[in-house]
Formats: C-alpha cells, structure tokens, sequence
C-alpha cells in the first residue's frame, strides 16, 4: 500500500446478529466468529531487500610526457598540464520502508448480537503508520583511482632542459549508503476499534473473546538490518617531473599540483522511523448484557493501541568505512659540472576521508498523540478476565 497518500477511510461495516438464542439442551449452537476490523488506511508499504548493491569503479590514468634533444646546445622542452575531474560517488539505498500517509481513519464497524458468540473483533485498525524496513545482504562501494603522470626532459652537453607539469586533480569517491530504514507514522490519523453489544438471553452460550483493541496510529516502522555495509576507497597519486642536463647546461623542473580528493561516507543502517504527531488509536467500546447463570466471556481486551511511537531500531553486522590515499610528487632536477639546476614543486592538496556511521538507532515519538483503551461493561454472573 502507498503510504504517500493521505484523505483515506477504511472501515468495517456494521454487524448485527438477531440468531434466536440457544435453549438449555442447545447450548454449543450461536456464532463461531464475528469479525469487523482489521482495516488499514493510509499505511507506507514495508520495503524488503535480500541480495547485494555493488558499486565498483577503476580508473587508471598515467599520461607520459618525455622531451629529449640531442647535440651540443640543443634545447629540450617538456610542458604538461592535466585537469582531471573524476566523479565516483555513490548514493546507494535499500530496504526502506514508505512513510505512513495523514488523516487517514481505519474503523471497526460496529457489532450488536443476540446470540452467543465463540470470537467478537472489531480492533487490530491500522492508520498511518510507516513501513518498516527490511535489509539483508551487503551493499558495497569501491571505487580505485590510480593517477601517476611523468614529464621528463633531458638534454645533452651545453643544452637547456625544462620539464613543466602542472595538474589540478578533483577525485570525489564519497558514498551514501542506506539500509533497512523504516518509514516515519504520518499525522493526524485515527484507527479505533468498533462498539460491541450482545445481549445474550440464552442460558448455556457464551462469549469466550471480545477483542475492540490493538488499534495503530501513525507509528514509526522498525529498521531492521543484518549484513554489511562497505565503502572502501584507494587513491594512488604520484606525479613525476624530472629535468637532466650535461655539463656547461641549465636544467629547470617545475612541478604545481592542486588536488581534492573526497572519499567521504555516510553509512546509515537499522533505523526506526519517527513516530508521527497527533494520531489518535483507540480500543471500540465492549458492553455485554447476559442473564447466562453459569456461562459467560473468558476475555474482554479493549487495550493494547498505540500511537506515535517511534520505531525501533535493529542491527547485526559490520560497517566498514576504509579509505587509503598515497600522494608523493616527485620533482628532480639535474645538471652537470658548471651547470644551473632549478627544481620547483608547489602543491595544494585536500583530503576528505570523513565517515559519518549511524545503526540500530530507535527513533523519536510523535507528539500530540493519544492511546486509549476502550470502555468495558460486563454484567455476566462469570468473569474471567477483562484487559
């Protein structure tokens, strides 16, 4: 069922049972189960994942740029400019739960009966409360970078050598994984359970369960979660530049990085949903008139509702956030006897390897919400049990 969409009614229709009451020598016979409730309105769908999302990427880039000149007084040039913009991120989602929808109703239908009864329920309504969660498997997310470029340039005796290499890099292997989320209980819905009136005359029938409980309202669903989720990045960045001249020569290596590189991580597993705010569940009203003088009901629930609660929170595996970079430019410059060697490096580097790790949290109750338990009247010569 789409959680999304609010306005939504479901309810049991009316009963009323006029079956002429058992006599003494009869009293098995009247009305094995009636049955009102159990209606949904407005309910986000659970979302169930068993498998694996893989997400793995390879780049390897390594451009060569030699420049070599032959003769005395020759001239040897090596220029290199790289821009290089790798994007390997991922958004990775599984196993969520849709939230539940607003001002919806789910209600039992009313029920009167006559005659004895083995099972009376008009409870168990459901109204905006999100899906839960179900994730089982692994998600996975690699992504390797392996950049290496070289510039060299050499020159023979009485020659000149300039090797240039200039590279601005941006590397983004950030990550969003998230896994067994249950969806957030909508607002202002109302799930009650139907009145129930018998008026038994007979005298050997009885009304073993009377059920007007169980009622849901905009509650939170459960994230459950039970695998692994992995983000593993590697980033190999080691530029070369080098410049070599003779004797009586000039050499010159410039070498200017500028990189970002980004292997961020926002891991989220098993997380309940939030409850919702103003909802209402209530159990339906139980009244039962009998002058049975040895008969009577073994049970009277008009209880357990809830309301904008917060979902529970459930995991069992590993999160695992491994990111590994090597950055070692290397910037040589050589000349021979009498000769001038110049060697410049200039880098601006920034590393992201930040994770943010959040599993098997509950989330927060709604407010404005109300639980009730529904009103029992019971005149029977035999009680068993009222809750």
């Amino acid at each position: 069922m789409d959680g999304h969409a609010g306005n939504h009614t479901a309810a049991g229709l009316d009963v009323s049972s006029t079956t002429p009451a058992a006599g003494a020598s009869f009293p098995e016979k009247g009305i094995a189960s009636v049955e009102s409730g159990a209606n949904t309105a407005g309910n986000g769908g659970d979302g169930h994942f068993y498998g694996g999302i893989i997400h793995a990427s390879l780049l390897i880039y390594e451009p060569i740029n030699i420049s070599i000149s032959v003769g005395y007084g020759s001239v040897a040039l090596a220029n290199q400019s790289n821009n290089l913009n790798v994007d390997q991120s991922a958004f990775q989602m599984a196993g969520i739960g849709g939230p539940g929808g607003n001002d919806n109703i789910a209600a039992g239908g009313s029920i009167s009966t006559f005659s004895g009864s083995g099972v009376i329920a008009s409870g168990d309504n459901s109204a905006g409360n999100g899906g839960s969660g179900h994730f089982s498997g692994a998600i996975v997310d690699a992504p390797v970078v392996i950049y290496h470029p070289i510039n060299m340039a050499l020159a023979s005796s009485g020659g000149t050598a300039h090797a240039s290499q200039s590279n601005t890099v941006d590397i983004d292997q950030s990550a969003t994984q998230i896994a067994g989320v249950g969806g957030s209980g909508g607002h202002g819905n109302v799930a009650a359970g139907g009145s129930v009136i018998t008026l038994d005359p007979s005298w050997g029938s009885s009304v073993f369960d009377v059920q007007t409980g169980g009622s849901q309202a905009g509650n939170g669903g459960d994230g459950l979660f039970y695998g692994e989720l992995v983000h593993t990045s590697f980033v190999v960045y080691n530029p070369i530049n080098i410049a070599i001249a003779g004797y009586g020569s000039s050499a010159y290596a410039v070498q200017i990085n500028d990189v970002s590189m980004d292997q961020s991580a926002v891991q989220i597993a098993g997380i309940g949903g939030h409850g919702g705010n103003d909802n209402a569940a209530a159990g339906g009203h139980a009244n039962l008139l009998s002058h049975n003088l040895w008969g009577g009901s073994d049970t009277i629930a008009t209880g357990s509702n809830s309301a904008g609660n917060g979902g529970n929170g459930y995991f069992a595996g590993s999160l695992i956030d491994v990111s590994v970079a090597i950055y070692a430019p290397i910037n040589i410059a050589i000349a021979g006897p009498h000769s001038t060697a110049v060697a410049d490096q200039v880098n601006n580097v920034h590393i992201d390897q930040s994770a943010t790790q959040i599993a098997g949290v509950g989330e927060d109750g709604g407010y404005g919400n109300l639980a009730l338990g529904g009103d029992a009247a019971h005149l029977l010569s035999d009680l068993h049990l009222v809750a």
